[in-house]
């Protein structure tokens, strides 16, 4: 009986007197909490003045005894366990009566604690608790046991279950040197305690490697591992669902709060969520998850990490594991054949879990925003444009030369002289024709030292210094069996993949200071220069129109300057798409380019510097304003003609929308109208192939979300079959004011 039961829980309190003196939650910003975390557990195992592996041992007896801990408050907590399950000390797990502080409940501001407390609720479940001949002196009760059947405990399940990647992750201490009392904690329900192994078990193929201290590379391969049976954790343990849930209470509570385990502050992340009282374990997680080189989980269970950090509103962590994820599906998107197993593996190997649909959704988004940027900048590098990208002097004087020639060759007659447009000068003209064909052999040559950059970067992986530095870091998620050479999946790559390696902006930014190559600038254009420059000279007389210093300069095309202006260019543009200002450090993926622009960042929340604020904003296409307005009344509301409002990624428009002005036509019609930076007229006729976004086929999502529309309409009113208005209807409509 529940009164018995409080009863000797009151007689055994007396005997044990609850602890005085419980660790506090964490206060203040995040990172002023990981700092205080951090100096408070990173001790030896052999410091005296703390010892972790005591505070492992006073969490389990705290909750073994949490009713004699936690006898002072004014809400009974209740909850129930199944039977026959034993704890690290062959305790059974029992059902838990203890007592907290409303006050502390509700100001973790969690509506579900606040509904528990409602005079409704405590109505209720009194009323279920008397039925059982039971009383209560305690002002408050709440029954935090699981559900045992329905949706929630299906939706309990699916939260709570443990990846693959989590219920592993205690192999790290040794294969990654991570702490054990950060990543070796037993599970909560654990008959064989004493079997549980701190180290892996390897099989006879392991050899022993040796490395030096300052190496971060796994000491032992995931192959050379034996399964371990008694590290065999369940997805899901009714157990490990209400140890956690009391844990969870006793840090609203105060008490310390230990995270020895990925399976524990996964489990507790899903806990705190489902509570709604995240802000409580917030400090620790990020503590845990920052603590070195335990941040190697977000580089290699990044979904998961992901996941945690989004939960908790880790904007941090949240932002550098997105990075990974939106990378890694770019690179799918942009493989010429779909990548093997790309739902299980990403291309270089990295296991991958299911996210939640809407984190999903966020990824997409984000991965093609990223596409789309890759793809448009490869367009741009491997078009005859290559140049006009970057702003060297020396290229665009060259370009104003060939216009002055083409010019010149345009005109029958010497500026020079008095001949008239009827008498050619033979001489001007074989000189002039002789420039501009130097002139055009130095422009094919420089489109073929563009080419050659790119090809050079696109294959630069073969003898990259580094490579194998990124396969060892690999060897920390894929297995032997899997583990192909990183150089052997690169060559498979398309050529926008490339864009989303390292080596290739390195090496395309170092391309034109490589004296030792073939294609060394100074070399491989030399002969074009000089040859356009002396022809330059010759037919000065015939382009200066009687001013010679005016050209003097304009033909003479200085290989220096070219040279160190392109190495500038390329070096910035190297910068723009390698530098990673990382949120964390990552480690386990110089591999991958994760430099994201805001473009890409857009699709996260507010609070992780995005600008998703929950409305679905971000994720829909700019509605094209109405060229001509509204075309009948009511429901069959109709536009006319419409013209598309985005502008390109590349010239984009430097009017804000609060110039937007308003005009109201003559017929009463109130339309918007844009300032445009098109001059006069809007229309050209030298649309280039860059213009071509505008699609008259309506995105998916806009289609979806007419056919939402359309189906919420039909309950409301009824279906239009045709545009045609009748006359009683237009008879409805007021005639604009005049």
């Amino acid at each position: 009986m529940l009164s018995q039961q409080l009863a000797q829980q009151r007689a055994e309190s007396q005997e044990h007197p609850p602890s005085t003196d419980p660790t506090p939650v964490p206060q203040g910003s995040l990172i002023d909490a990981a700092i205080d975390q951090l100096l408070k557990e990173q001790f030896g195992e052999d410091d005296v003045d703390y010892n972790l592996k005591s505070r492992e041992k006073s969490d389990l007896t705290r909750l073994l005894h949490v009713h004699v801990e936690c006898n002072h408050g004014d809400t009974l907590v209740i909850v129930n366990f199944p039977s026959g399950y034993l704890s690290c000390s062959r305790e059974e797990w029992t059902s838990k009566r203890f007592l907290v502080h409303s006050e502390k409940l509700l100001a973790t501001g969690s509506k579900i604690f606040a509904d528990l407390l409602s005079p409704a609720k405590q109505d209720r479940l009194l009323k279920r608790i008397k039925l059982t001949g039971d009383t209560i002196s305690s002002k408050f009760v709440i029954d935090l046991t699981p559900s045992a059947e329905g949706d929630d405990l299906a939706a309990q399940l699916i939260d709570l279950s443990l990846p693959p990647g989590v219920t592993n992750w205690w192999m790290s201490k040794e294969r990654l040197r991570i702490s054990q009392y950060l990543v070796s904690g037993h599970d909560d329900h654990c008959p064989h305690h004493e079997e549980v192994p701190v180290d892996c078990n390897k099989k006879d193929t392991y050899v022993p490697r040796q490395q030096g201290p300052s190496e971060h590379l796994p000491s032992i391969d995931l192959d050379e591992i034996e399964t371990s049976e008694p590290r065999n954790i369940v997805d899901y343990c009714p157990v490990r669902h209400r140890v956690n849930i009391i844990r969870l209470i006793l840090a609203i509570e105060g008490y310390d709060l230990v995270l020895n385990s990925a399976p524990r502050v996964y489990t507790l992340t899903s806990i705190a969520n489902i509570l709604d009282c995240t802000s409580v374990i917030r400090d620790s997680v990020y503590t845990w998850l920052l603590a070195e080189p335990n941040t190697d989980f977000i580089d290699i269970n990044t979904e998961v990490a992901f996941k945690i950090a989004w939960t908790l509103g880790i904007d941090s962590i949240t932002r550098a594991a997105f990075r990974i994820l939106v990378v890694e599906k770019a690179l799918d998107t942009l493989a010429t054949l779909p990548p093997v197993q790309k739902d299980r593996y990403t291309i270089f190997g990295r296991p991958r879990v299911d996210l939640p649909d809407d984190l999903q959704t966020v990824v997409q988004y984000a991965s093609q925003k990223l596409v789309d940027r890759v793809q448009q900048t490869l367009a741009q590098l491997k078009s005859d444009q290559f140049y006009n990208i970057f702003d060297i002097l020396e290229y665009k004087k060259f370009i104003e030369a060939g216009d002055v020639i083409r010019t010149a060759l345009s005109a029958n007659s010497s500026p020079n002289d008095t001949l008239s447009t009827s008498n050619p000068d033979p001489l001007r003209h074989r000189l002039l024709d002789e420039l501009l064909i130097s002139f055009n052999a130095l422009f094919k040559k420089l489109l073929e030292y563009k080419g050659w950059i790119l090809q050079k970067a696109m294959g630069a992986v073969d003898g990259y210094h580094r490579q194998s530095d990124y396969d060892r870091d690999r060897r920390c998620y894929v297995e032997l069996p899997r583990r192909a050479p990183g150089s052997l999946l690169i060559s498979n790559f398309s050529e926008a993949q490339h864009l989303l390696t390292p080596w290739f902006w390195e090496h395309i930014a170092s391309c034109p200071t490589d004296r030792d190559g073939p294609y060394f600038p100074d070399r491989f254009l030399a002969e074009c220069v000089d040859d356009f420059n002396d022809r330059g000279i010759r037919a000065a007389m015939y382009l200066s129109r009687g001013s010679h210093e005016k050209f003097a300069n304009l033909f003479d095309f200085h290989l220096e300057n070219f040279r160190n202006e392109l190495h500038s260019a390329l070096i910035n543009l190297w910068s723009t798409w390698t530098k990673r200002d990382l949120e964390v450090p990552l480690a386990r993926t110089k591999h991958l380019i994760v430099a994201l622009t805001e473009e890409e960042f857009q699709y996260l929340p507010l609070w992780a510097g995005g600008l998703n604020d929950g409305s679905g904003g971000v994720f829909q296409s700019t509605v094209p304003d109405a060229d001509l307005g509204p075309i009948g009344p009511g429901p069959a509301y109709r536009t006319g003609n419409t013209v598309a409002t985005d502008t390109s990624s590349i010239c984009q428009s430097d009017k804000t929308p609060s110039e937007v002005s308003t005009a109201t036509m003559t017929a009463g019609r109130s339309v918007n109208a844009v300032p445009s930076n098109a001059g006069e007229s809007t229309v050209h006729d030298d649309i280039s192939v860059s213009d071509s976004r505008v699609s008259f086929t309506p995105a998916a999502s806009t289609l979806a979300l007419a056919d939402t529309i359309a189906g919420e309409d039909s309950d409301d009113y009824e279906s239009i079959e045709s545009d045609e208005i009748d006359e009683e209807a237009w008879s409805q409509v007021e005639e604009p004011l005049t």
